[in-house]
């Protein structure tokens, strides 16, 4: 028995060898020979193609002209003087190149605070002016405080789907949009079960959201295989978060948003909305690998906003830090809105030489600016080696095996009653991502450091921990066979300001028995969940026996420390 166990450990050391360590390492030198002679990084470091270079200048220009010709009817219909249109263009390309106006798709929104600057200082128009040119800029819908008061409906869209027909139980789907604070539209979806949620009731409020490269499709893939399902099960009202452009939000793309993104302003804006649609319920943010990032990259603004005069960074980052985090004002409004963050399988470093897969993803960047891709093209490469006849029974192998340890997505003992699972995740729920939000990561794998802010604040999230706000509970869920969100990422855990830290190795169901979340808001709990990969974090036998109970448990008692709430009174 010994005997066999070493020539099994020897033969999976050997293919791990041949299939990922030596490949990984051609890469890895490949990448570094070509990087000797091209970067690849022009415009903020992004490896584009100088087409979409061209094409987002093409945008500014065509934002910088309407504004410009709104602006001139404007000052005109308020003062009766001309302001050459030259002038005025001159002046919004200085204030986009400052930072102080942001290029919203093809538009340029405009505060209140904004309009002031550029009438009364840049344009040197009288004060007294001034009600007249606000009136008028409500009127032309230039001024983003006006055009969020009075934006769309929220719900425009429902659809049913019932037990006689899905085998399960009966759902609503309730579709929503809103606005960011940049005037983006963002859309997303409630999932709750018909039976067990009522309006007003204060039941948990659950937001979901994706990781690198998926929709919110990964939360619900089928009737088995539905998280999202699971938790409206339970009578939670189940929220899921789709990044712009991806999911329900396919159409509206943006190749240069980031993770910054995200967390700056879509989060936020679906956050909000529960908030205030539910009258002050807080929602506890669940999120999977770049999903959990965004769910703690939030908060940690604010922590880094109440900590402001404290912070010792150089004088210019500290500048452009303060442009970019929420008022303290907004800040005090928000700290109500969490309940807790829940993160699955999120790193917070990379190693470019622990898995094939990383230095793989640095050239698919680079290959997007070779054939002028506005994304990087990860479900298209996907279709690519799963489709063609000759390829498809190999990719779909390969997706159900472990075969030197090249697998990045499931163990394949997590899932031996179902062998498409992986199949049908990739197929419903991965999708290719921008530029911007590919070359973050390219940044955060290739420099091993941490993961960074992609504007002038260079800010390493990873670093930036000790200002998480200790009064939000966080639980982080890692894989001890994920290559891609190692256990290594608990080294992080020490930067956390909470008082009660803990760490928990679980292998069987009875492990559970030794795990306690204590009454005290300002704890980190870690667990480390033997035999798991990315996704097993999410499904599989490793996912119902030891993960789905912890989630169940953490919601349930977070939720019921003001003593309102009561999972087994509550029972539908």
């Amino acid at each position: 028995m010994l005997i066999s166990s070493q020539l099994r450990k020897s033969a999976r050391g050997v293919s791990r060898l041949l299939l990922n360590e030596i490949p990984g390492w051609a890469v890895n030198t490949g990448y570094d020979y070509y990087s000797t002679f091209y970067e690849g990084q022009l415009r903020l470091g992004l490896p584009v193609s100088e087409e979409l270079i061209k094409t987002r200048e093409e945008l500014k220009a065509m934002a910088v002209g309407k504004l410009a010709l709104s602006l001139y009817h404007l000052f005109f219909r308020a003062t009766g003087q001309r302001i050459p249109r030259v002038e005025i263009k001159a002046v919004l390309y200085d204030e986009l190149e400052k930072g102080n106006l942001k290029l919203t798709e093809n538009v340029i929104m405009l505060t209140q605070k904004q309009l002031k600057h550029l009438s009364q200082i840049r344009f040197a128009v009288p004060a007294y002016f001034f009600s007249t040119i606000l009136e008028e800029a409500r009127r032309r819908r230039i001024l983003l405080e006006a055009f969020l008061k009075d934006r769309q409906p929220a719900y425009f869209e429902s659809e049913i789907d019932e037990r006689e027909f899905n085998g399960r139980g009966d759902y609503e789907i309730v579709y929503y949009r809103d606005y960011t604070e940049e005037g983006k539209e963002i859309r997303f979806r409630r999932l709750c079960s018909m039976e067990d949620v009522t309006a007003g009731d204060n039941r948990p409020s659950v937001v979901l959201i994706p990781g690198f490269s998926n929709n919110s499709n990964c939360f619900n893939v089928n009737n088995r295989y539905s998280l999202a399902k699971d938790l409206a099960d339970r009578g939670y009202w189940t929220y899921l978060f789709d990044p712009r452009g991806m999911g329900i939000n396919e159409g509206k793309f943006d190749p240069f948003y980031t993770v910054d993104t995200l967390s700056d302003y879509d989060l936020p804006t679906v956050v909000r909305f529960v908030h205030s649609r539910s009258s002050g319920k807080p929602s506890i943010l669940l999120g999977h690998s770049m999903g959990g990032m965004i769910a703690e990259h939030m908060p940690l603004a604010w922590g880094l906003r109440n900590n402001f005069d404290s912070l010792k960074i150089p004088s210019e980052q500290k500048e452009a830090l303060d442009l970019i985090l929420p008022s303290q004002k907004e800040v005090d409004k928000s700290m109500s809105s969490v309940r807790a963050t829940i993160c699955l399988g999120s790193p917070r470093f990379f190693e470019k030489r622990a898995h094939l897969l990383f230095p793989v993803a640095l050239w698919l960047n680079h290959l997007a600016r070779i054939f002028h891709f506005h994304r990087v093209p990860i479900r298209e490469l996907f279709w690519m080696v799963s489709q063609p006849p000759f390829l498809k029974h190999i990719s779909t192998a390969f997706l159900h095996s472990d075969l030197g340890g090249v697998n990045f997505l499931v163990n394949p003992e997590n899932h031996t009653d179902c062998t498409r699972f992986s199949t049908d995740y990739v197929r419903k729920a991965m999708e290719s991502v921008p530029l911007g939000l590919g070359f973050q990561f390219l940044k955060a794998i290739y420099n091993g450091e941490g993961f960074k802010r992609m504007d002038a604040t260079r800010l390493n999230y990873s670093k930036s921990m000790g200002y998480f706000p200790p009064e939000i509970p966080t639980f982080h869920f890692f894989g001890a066979a994920d290559p891609l969100a190692p256990p290594s990422n608990l080294k992080f855990s020490s930067l956390y300001p909470h008082k009660v830290k803990r760490v928990f190795h679980l292998k069987t169901a009875d492990d559970l028995k030794n795990v306690e979340i204590t009454p005290e808001r300002s704890q980190l709990v870690d667990f480390v969940i033997h035999g798991a990969n990315h996704l097993d974090l999410l499904y599989g036998k490793a996912a119902e026996v030891l993960v789905r109970p912890l989630l169940h448990r953490i919601i349930n008692q977070v939720w019921d420390w003001d003593g309102q709430y009561s999972p087994s009174a509550q029972a539908g």
